[in-house]
C-alpha cells in the first residue's frame, strides 16, 4: 500500500508554494508538493526531504505532520517544511525552481481563505485545511503536530 507525502511549504515571499495543474476543459487543480511512496518507507520525514530535494532541488527541514486527509485510495499526509539556507526575496521565487513534474507548473498562493478555495486544491480536504485555519487567523505553517494532540474521548450521553 502506498500514501501521499506533502508539503506545505512557505515561499520567501510569504505565500505558499504549489503545483499547478491545468486540466483539459481550462479548469486547474493544485497540488502540494510533495509524491507518493509505499508506506513501509519510514520515517515519512527523511522521504518526503528526499522527494522535495529531487522534485524542486529544495533543502528542508520537515516539521509537524498537520493532516492525514483519508482520500480513500492513497492517505495523504501533510507535513510543514522549512526551507533551509537562503531566503532572499529578490526575484520570482519559482524561476529558481527546476521545471515541475507531470506537465504541472509552480504557482506561489496567496494565503487567504479566498485564494486558497480559487486554487482548488486536490484532496478537497487540504484546501478546507487550509482555508480553515486562515478563517481563524492561524497561518498553515504554524500549526500544531496533530501526533501532540491527546487521544479522542468517546463521549456517552446519560440515558434519562
Amino acid at each position: 500500500m502506498s500514501v501521499r507525502l506533502s508539503a506545505v511549504i512557505k515561499a520567501p515571499n510569504g505565500y505558499l508554494l504549489a503545483l499547478r495543474q491545468d486540466l483539459p476543459d481550462s479548469a486547474h487543480r493544485h497540488l502540494l508538493p510533495g509524491r507518493r511512496v509505499d508506506d513501509t518507507d519510514r520515517p515519512f520525514e527523511d522521504a518526503l526531504r528526499r522527494a522535495l530535494r529531487e522534485q524542486a532541488n529544495l533543502n528542508t527541514t520537515i516539521g509537524t505532520l498537520i493532516n492525514i486527509d483519508k482520500t480513500g485510495v492513497d492517505d495523504e499526509h501533510v507535513f510543514i517544511a522549512h526551507i533551509d539556507g537562503d531566503n532572499s526575496t529578490s526575484g520570482d521565487f519559482t524561476e529558481r525552481l527546476p521545471p515541475a513534474p507531470d506537465g504541472c507548473s509552480w504557482n506561489c498562493i496567496e494565503p487567504t481563505p479566498a485564494a486558497i478555495h480559487d486554487a482548488n486544491f486536490t484532496p478537497e480536504g487540504i484546501g478546507y485545511l487550509l482555508a480553515g485555519h486562515l478563517r481563524h487567523g492561524r497561518q498553515p505553517w504554524a500549526l500544531a503536530d496533530i501526533r501532540s494532540r491527546p487521544p479522542a474521548t468517546r463521549r456517552h450521553h446519560n440515558a434519562r
